[in-house]
């Protein structure tokens, strides 16, 4: 065994490896693997119990190193032997590898790092030589033989001891990046086979689309013209440039310079010409590069072909659309004027089209309200396009003239909530309306649960300030809303005329001052199946009566509004409710708290009527499967047993008879 030292300092050493890069560092051993003229290579990562990286072995079928070269091939740093000799040996395959740093990359595979590699002997017959270090002392290498050995030739690389970022071996994206590397490679090689932790690597069968281009004529660049070529991949690669020979051979990398939102793709640069300019590649980005005429045509021509791929997503996205049955437009334009409007939404929306609910009916909605946002206001979608939907270029300035004032964020957003608005209505509607669901549905633990998300039902002025807390908690929001720290405070505890304490279901108030003071909202829910009658009005009023009577509650500037909701009133509350001098609904005033009994009919109405615009502008009438999906989705196992598990293929739509 002989100790090889190279001439450096550690630190210098494992910067150079690169350790937070893995990923990189197994494409190093596949590109080493490829200029020893390997057509198979291997990589095993192998893994502990818990899926942690615990060794990374590579192996390949190439010609070895043959052990009177490994001295001055791990102990130079730089100056290697493939920078002058540019071809391979035997094959004559184009190098990748220059620098003779490649193989300090294993640290980023492990702490400790062996090859064991075998060659023809320049004696006859084959050797056997062993190459170990450690990142502990990576400037020191131990080389065991040669040895006789009847092993086929080829390299084992293997890492232990796993270095910090290893684990990243097994994310999602190590396959796609390796694949998208060596994918023009393997395209132009198909006698060389690659295999990543027992997948082999497949770039035909992994990509989505592909297209090539030539770049020439180019001035001051001479005999054939570089081409590009454009693999589409279904998952993120990460995007590269990549500078190749006509062998597929990556030479070096460049940025890819171009905003192509939504694509993921490898481009390659294919010129033999790279291979007279290697001490250039690093610098090919720079204006006064002999090479910028041939990144600039690249970059050029792959904006071309964005912009056409895009406008054949938008064609297929708008049939995709009109199979699913939710665009907007039933019939061709009639008019230059419809045809124009047309031409707009379509470019709007399948510009937007990643971003929108992924619901059959939230996005039929979305498209529904976009198009008489285009046809009423076409001014009016643009200031965020670009922050929010990160726009192209080209998109921004087509969009522009056409969109700006308001937020198309802010339009989905919109019209989903108007959607989900009235999908609730549709699903109140049956668990207070429906007999077989009506019945059935729990005060406390379904009905109060998921009104307390819903609290919009009662007004569009109030949020939600406590929820089946006591009279005590009323009278500390109470002050809070005021701007007082009850803790600060000696407060005498709220009961009510019989010394009770009071549980009350849900205590709403108005997000901020009103023209008339503050005003809060004290709801108390029945079952759908429970009348109105005058054991449950005596609740509501003895709620109402311990906040009258109590002076901690003292404010003139306060309106207190008491309700008992259920779906029926009996003879004397309906009589009660209906007095002639009186507001529909209004049992009792004291000055300033007063006492309502309320029906759902009542409040679905007044519902209805704010959300009648929309309804009709969007032509959203939700069905029964509308509603127990919303429920479902939304407050899961909240929503009451019935609704959980009715087939929506078996239910009618909403009826409104009930009503």
């Amino acid at each position: 065994m002989r100790q090889v030292h190279i001439d450096a300092k550690p630190d210098h050493l494992l910067r150079l490896a690169r350790q937070a890069d893995p990923q990189g560092a197994v494409a190093e051993m596949i590109w080493n693997a490829l200029d020893a003229e390997a057509n198979h290579v291997e990589v095993e990562v192998q893994t502990n119990d818990i899926g942690g990286v615990e060794r990374v072995i590579v192996r390949d079928d190439g010609h070895g190193m043959p052990a009177a070269s490994c001295g001055s091939y791990f102990g130079d740093l730089g100056g290697s032997w493939k920078a002058t000799a540019k071809v391979s040996p035997n094959i004559c395959r184009t190098l990748h590898g220059r620098s003779g740093q490649g193989r300090l990359r294993g640290f980023a595979l492990g702490q400790h790092v062996r090859w064991v590699t075998v060659a023809e002997s320049l004696t006859g017959g084959r050797e056997k030589t062993i190459i170990t270090s450690n990142a502990g002392s990576p400037t020191d290498l131990q080389i065991d033989g040669p040895r006789p050995t009847e092993e086929p030739v080829g390299t084992i690389f293997d890492a232990r001891a796993p270095a910090d970022h290893a684990d990243r071996l097994n994310s999602d994206s190590a396959l796609s990046r390796i694949t998208a590397e060596f994918a023009l490679f393997l395209t132009l090689h198909p006698e060389v086979s690659i295999v990543y932790r027992g997948d082999a690597l497949d770039p035909v069968h992994a990509q989505i689309h592909n297209a090539e281009y030539a770049l020439g004529p180019l001035d001051g660049i001479e005999g054939e013209p570089p081409s590009l070529r454009v693999i589409e991949w279904p998952n993120d690669p990460g995007r590269l440039l990549a500078l190749c020979d006509r062998a597929g051979i990556l030479l070096g990398t460049a940025a890819v310079g171009i905003q192509a939102p939504g694509h993921h793709f490898t481009a390659y640069v294919l010129w033999d010409g790279f291979k007279d300019h290697l001490e250039h590649l690093a610098l090919a980005e720079w204006e006064d590069s002999a090479l910028q005429p041939v990144i600039d045509a690249a970059r050029e021509r792959l904006r071309e072909h964005f912009r056409q791929r895009d406008e054949d997503r938008r064609r297929e996205q708008i049939d995709r659309w009109k199979t699913e049955k939710v665009y907007p437009y039933a019939q061709e334009p009639a008019s230059v004027t419809e045809a124009a409007e047309r031409q707009v939404f379509d470019h709007v929306a399948t510009t937007i089209a990643r971003r929108l609910p992924t619901a059959e009916s939230g996005k039929r909605i979305t498209l529904r309200l976009l198009r008489e946002t285009v046809a009423l206001d076409p001014d009016g979608l643009y200031p965020v396009l670009d922050e929010v939907f990160h726009l192209t270029k080209a998109d921004r300035e087509d969009l522009k003239r056409l969109l700006d004032r308001t937020s198309l964020a802010s339009l989905i957003r919109a019209s989903t909530e108007v959607t989900n608005r009235l999908d609730f209505l549709a699903a109140l509607k049956l668990m207070v309306f429906e007999p077989e669901v009506s019945g059935k549905v729990k005060e406390r633990a379904e009905l109060h649960r998921i009104l307390e998300r819903e609290q919009w039902v009662f007004g569009e002025r109030y949020h939600l300030m406590i929820s089946d807390q006591s009279l005590d908690a009323v009278l500390k929001r109470h002050l809070q809303a005021h701007g007082l720290d009850p803790a600060m405070m000696e407060l005498e505890p709220v009961r009510r005329e019989d010394g009770s304490v009071g549980i009350v279901d849900l205590m709403l108030g108005q997000a901020s001052r009103g023209s008339r003071g503050r005003e809060h909202l004290v709801i108390e829910l029945k079952a759908p199946k429970v009348r109105i009658g005058q054991k449950e009005v005596g609740q509501i009023k003895s709620y109402a009566e311990a906040v009258a009577s109590d002076p901690q509650f003292a404010n003139t500037d306060v309106q207190w509004d008491f309700w008992i909701v259920s779906t029926e009133m009996g003879d004397v509350v309906r009589r009660d409710a209906t007095q002639p001098n009186e507001p529909p609904g209004r049992i009792a005033n004291w000055g300033n708290v007063r006492v309502w009994a309320k029906i759902w009919a009542e409040i679905i109405d007044d519902c209805e009527a704010r959300l009648q615009y929309y309804r009709e502008r969007l032509e959203h009438d939700p069905a029964a499967r509308h509603a127990t999906e919303y429920l479902q989705r939304v407050h899961g196992q909240r929503a009451p047993k019935p609704l959980q598990w009715q087939s929506p293929d078996n239910l009618d739509p909403i009826s409104h008879s009930h009503l």
